[in-house]
Formats: C-alpha cells, structure tokens, sequence
C-alpha cells in the first residue's frame, strides 16, 4: 500500500547541508524565518578520530585504490555526503575570497561579512610549533628556488589541535571547523534538520518555485512548501536537481580543480607525513596553481599508491614515514558536463595540461631540493577535489545567485562562474551570508 506524502511548510527550505547551506539556514534562522535544512547524509560521528571515517563521508564506487566516485574518464571525483558536506573531509585550509575575482562578475563581497566568516570560522594561522621539520625542509626548499612560500591559515582552533597530528580529515580533537557547526547553531535558533531525504526537485508553480519533493528512508515522500528555495546540494547534485527542474543548461560546464600529488622519499629523517598538513603553501596566480606541503593521509596515501602503481606498490607502502611530499591544485577550464543521470565528465584543455605539468616540474624541483632521491619521485593520478561551475553565475544565476526560476536560488561551489583556484569553503560561507541578507527581505 503506497505511504502518505508527508507534507511540511516553512519560510525557506535550504538543499544540502555543506558550507553554503548551512550558513544560509543558520543567518535566516536567527532572524526568526522559519528554516527547514535537507540533507541527505546523516550526522554521523561513530567514526570521527578514525583513519576510515573518510571512506564513510565520500560517495564511492567499487574500483582499485581510493573507491572514490570517477569522471567517464576515469579521473578521482570527490564528493562528501552528510551533514557539513565537503567541510568534514576536507583538510581545513582557510583562504579568505578573492575580492578583484568577484568584481570580475560584478559580485560585491562586502569586507564585514569576510570578517564575520573570519571569526566564526575559526580562522588563524598556525602557531610555529605546528609547522613540521619535513615541512620546513620543503618551505626552504621552495624558497631557495626563488618561490614566495608562507604560512596559510586554517580553520582550526589550535589550542584543541594536537602538534604532530595529521589527522584533519577526521579531526578527533573537535579542533577543525566544520559547517556542522553551522548546521547546530541554526537547530538552536528553531531551524528544523532533516536527514536522509533526498530532494529530487523543486516544486514549480507558474514558473516560482514553491518548494520541494524529496524521499526518505523506506521510500517516505516529503513534501515542503517554502516561500524560498535555495539549493546548496553541491557542484554536481545542483545541478541534477536544476536538471529536473527544466533548467537543462544547469550541468553544461564543469570545473574541478584538478589536484595532484607529488611526493619522494628522504634519506635522513623523517618525511611530512606525520605533521600538521598544509601549514605553508604559495598560491602561484601567474601560472594558475596552488602549491601546499602536505602527504596524503595514511589511509589514502597507502590506497592511491595501489590505485596507481598496483602491485608495484606493495614494495613502498612500508615506506610512509620516510615520504616527503606536496600538491600542486591548478586553476581548470570549464569543460565538462553533469549528465541527467548524475555522471560527470570532464576533459582537460592544453592550457588545463601545460598547468599540470607545470605543477609535476616545479613539485619534483622542490622534492629534489629538499633531499629527495630524483630517481624515485611519484606522481598521483588526478584527483578533481572541488566540483564546481555547473550553474554558474552569468550564465545560468545572476549576481544575487537566483535562477530563471524564480525564488529558486543556489549557493555552493555550482555558482562559481570560473575555477576558484583556492579551497571554496570561506567563499561559499562568504556568499551564503551575502545571501541571506538578501532573503531576508524577502521572504
């Protein structure tokens, strides 16, 4: 016997609880809206302080190595699930947004609101004693080099942090900011969580968007009417949801910031795999890439080693506190689509190439500078770590993020209308209070 359409009301129904929905429902929540937050993950915490708490919060498919979700074309996709989105499996690096970027698109970033994600996003940079002897190996060597690199600042309360712990994918501390955080602080203000619904679509009437129709466990069908929709569901999710909605254009671009690791193995000492990651970087705007020290995590370092070499690999998993290694993250082109059955594709131009290989060329210097043996150097697969583009900003939402639907909205990485090139967490928050504001006299 089919199950009754479980009907709610409330002033705004937010769609996906990462950076950028959480933020919205926790700004309009304290000015007294009535805020329903979706998400389709849960709020699990069984496994925080566990290398395998990561595997949980990503979306995977079954293939050798990393079990990640793949582009058609084979590359690393990276996509959490949960309440906090990307902000728990991410690594907790804080770039405030690039203010010359927005003007490019006629987008006013008002200085207050980057002060206010500054403080409630636990940003500071990291005391010296969190900077690890294998990464100042590389800082010196990178600088030797003639590149300008420096402390970054985290999302992290380092009087929690623990010195010599890597683990700021599954804090264990509570010591990294997440958009959980968000998430509560909204609860607390009278905002309405649910978890486990998937949203399919918005409800359209007379072309406004008049709410939402999503499915929970058991097959229960949700029904939430809102004066507001915004839809925060992510780079690609947004994008098939925009999808059913009409908006056949939403998912016609993509970016993903392409990212590679480059690592080698130290004669003497120990390499940076057991430090505070990403404490120094330098953000190389001329040639388009990020440049961090970091190894990957234990856990997915030894399983991109397998996904890449196979069994080449088991004579060097031994081997990971001798490993010394960065990233280099390239500013991509949007080419690339979500396709209405959720599968990405995603292509490289010569410009996307010659960056990557400029990256591998100025890592391997570094590496080699540092004390690493040239003959043994490795290089990752590429991994798209921050799906975006798909709805962007000019091209399918305008300056106050809203989509030819009206009152539909959308705020995550999807809006962004060209590849950041920096981690999106302190953008998106940025944008989702710029937002709210905007809703507020509206809804």
């Amino acid at each position: 016997m089919p199950k009754s359409v479980k009907k709610l009301d409330s002033d705004v129904v937010v769609v996906g609880a990462g950076p950028g929905g959480c933020t919205v429902a926790k700004e309009l929540s304290k000015r007294g809206k009535k805020v329903i937050l979706i998400e389709k993950g849960g709020t699990r915490e069984r496994f925080i302080g566990n290398r395998l708490d990561t595997l949980f919060r990503v979306e995977k498919e079954l293939n050798v190595g990393l079990f990640l979700r793949r582009t058609v074309e084979g590359d690393n996709l990276t996509l959490a699930h949960g309440v906090g989105g990307g902000t728990h499996i991410y690594l907790g690096s804080a770039f405030s947004p690039d203010i010359e970027y927005w003007k490019r698109y006629n987008v006013d970033i008002p200085q207050e609101l980057v002060d206010e994600a500054v403080r409630e996003c636990w940003v500071s940079p990291p005391p010296d004693e969190f900077i690890g002897p294998g990464t100042r190996r590389i800082w010196e060597a990178a600088n030797e080099l003639g590149m300008q690199w420096e402390p970054l600042h985290r999302h992290v309360d380092f009087s929690k942090c623990r010195v010599g712990c890597e683990e700021c994918m599954n804090c264990p501390h509570k010591a990294k900011w997440t958009a959980k955080v968000f998430a509560m602080e909204a609860v607390e203000h009278g905002a309405t969580l649910l978890t486990h619904l998937k949203v399919r679509e918005a409800i359209i009437e007379n072309g406004v968007a008049v709410g939402v129709r999503a499915v929970g466990r058991g097959g229960q069908i949700y029904e939430i009417t809102a004066k507001v929709v915004v839809c925060s569901a992510g780079g690609v999710h947004t994008a098939e949801i925009l999808q059913r909605c009409g908006l056949q254009e939403a998912g016609s671009w993509f970016t993903g910031d392409p990212t590679n690791f480059s690592f080698g193995f130290v004669k003497e000492g120990r390499g940076n795999g057991f430090e505070h990651p990403m404490t120094i970087g330098y953000h190389d705007k001329k040639n388009g890439v990020l440049f961090s020290a970091m190894l990957e995590p234990y856990i997915t370092w030894h399983l991109q080693f397998i996904q890449d070499e196979h069994l080449r690999a088991l004579l060097k998993l031994y081997r990971f506190r001798k490993a010394l290694g960065l990233f280099a993250k390239i500013s991509d082109e949007a080419t690339g689509q979500v396709t209405p059955d959720g599968k990405v594709s995603k292509s490289f131009t010569q410009r996307d190439w010659n960056r990557i290989q400029y990256g591998r060329d100025t890592s391997e210097n570094i590496l080699i500078k540092a004390g690493c043996d040239p003959n043994k150097l490795h290089h990752t697969g590429i991994t798209l770590t921050h799906p975006a583009g798909t709805v962007r900003i000019g091209k399918l939402v305008d300056t106050n993020l809203e989509s030819p639907i009206k009152n539909l909205y959308c705020c995550d990485t999807s809006i962004l209308p060209e590849a950041g090139g920096i981690p999106p967490a302190m953008t998106i928050v940025v944008l989702g209070k710029r937002l709210a504001r905007h809703l507020q006299t509206i809804s």
